[in-house]
């Protein structure tokens, strides 16, 4: 596990980066290094990276810049954080309380001690995830926390509750890189969507289920970016045969050819504008009940919305 762990280093100092990485690749890590805060941040949403180790001080961005930032996205809210400080002065520490840093680490750092924060860490950090490994998106214990913080907080509220349509017969025929390939795709498209909405929530329910939690002003306009931009990739996943007849052949669960339409995205939209909402059972069962009626919707992706009143 935590050896090929990948971690992002970024110092503007060319002679700390050239030691350090020395140190974690020996060590059995990979390492990405950027020079400014600002790569620093391109390179952190291009690699997802396991774990950073930012000098807090760096042009363009500081370390602490850095941090804000990458801890504003769902993906990365668990990824831990190292600042490297050339001063162990109490006012940047101070400084960086309020922005969930993992560990300091004072420059001229000891190699030992370097290997076995980032190893501490990774543990630490496997063990507090329920995210899916795959999508980095939070799983079942986060989904129902935030679900039941929302009933108790009185606002009002909507959950998108996602499946992925004819993925099961997709990755039958294309095998399970290119599914893995259209989860990390579709997870990317709804977490994009559902930044209309900074407050919302992204989990990953498993296999092919995601789930939103947003305002409900907001619930419509996500589903459309998630329902037209999930249309419009879906064909790039296809060989050019498929593409070409805009469907697949693949064999059915009793073993004969069909056709298949393109991967689509059917959305359930569960809401308390109409009816509260009193519990996670009660969310999860009415949005099943409304993605199952999207689903069946034959051309492309559908999203439904809770029309019906107490």
């Amino acid at each position: 596990m935590e050896h090929n762990a990948k971690i992002l280093l970024a110092d503007d100092s060319h002679a700390i980066r050239f030691l350090v990485s020395e140190i974690l690749t020996n060590a059995g890590f990979t390492v990405i290094e950027a020079e400014d805060g600002q790569e620093a941040i391109d390179k952190t949403y291009k690699e997802n990276p396991d774990l950073l180790i930012l000098d807090y001080e760096m042009p363009h961005k500081t370390g602490f810049d850095v941090v804000r930032e990458v801890r504003s996205r769902t993906g990365y809210l668990h990824t831990p954080i190292i600042i490297f400080t050339a001063v162990s002065d109490k006012s940047t520490k101070l400084e960086g309380l309020g922005l969930d840093i993992d560990d300091y680490l004072t420059k001229p750092a000891d190699e030992d001690e370097i290997v076995a924060r980032v190893k501490l860490l990774l543990k630490r950090n496997k063990q507090k995830m329920d995210c899916n490994p795959l999508t980095r998106l939070p799983g079942n214990p986060s989904i129902q926390a935030r679900v039941e913080q929302e009933i108790a907080s009185g606002r009002t509220f909507a959950v998108l509750y996602c499946d992925l349509n004819n993925f099961k017969s997709f990755n039958d025929k294309y095998g399970f890189e290119a599914g893995d390939r259209v989860l990390k795709t579709e997870s990317q498209i709804i977490v994009s969507a559902a930044m209309q909405d900074p407050a919302s929530f992204v989990g990953h329910i498993g296999g092919d289920d995601f789930i939103v939690v947003c305002s409900f002003d907001k619930a419509d306009t996500i589903a459309q970016e998630i329902t037209s931009k999930t249309d419009a990739v879906a064909p790039s996943f296809y060989n050019e045969e498929d593409r070409t007849n805009g469907y697949m052949i693949s064999t059915n669960r009793k073993g004969e050819t069909e056709k298949f339409n393109f991967l689509s995205i059917g959305i359930g939209i569960v809401h308390n504008t109409k009816k509260p909402l009193t519990s996670f059972a009660m969310v999860s069962n009415i949005g099943s009940e409304l993605k199952c009626l999207a689903k069946k919707h034959e051309n492309g992706s559908f999203y439904v919305m809770d029309r019906r009143g107490a």
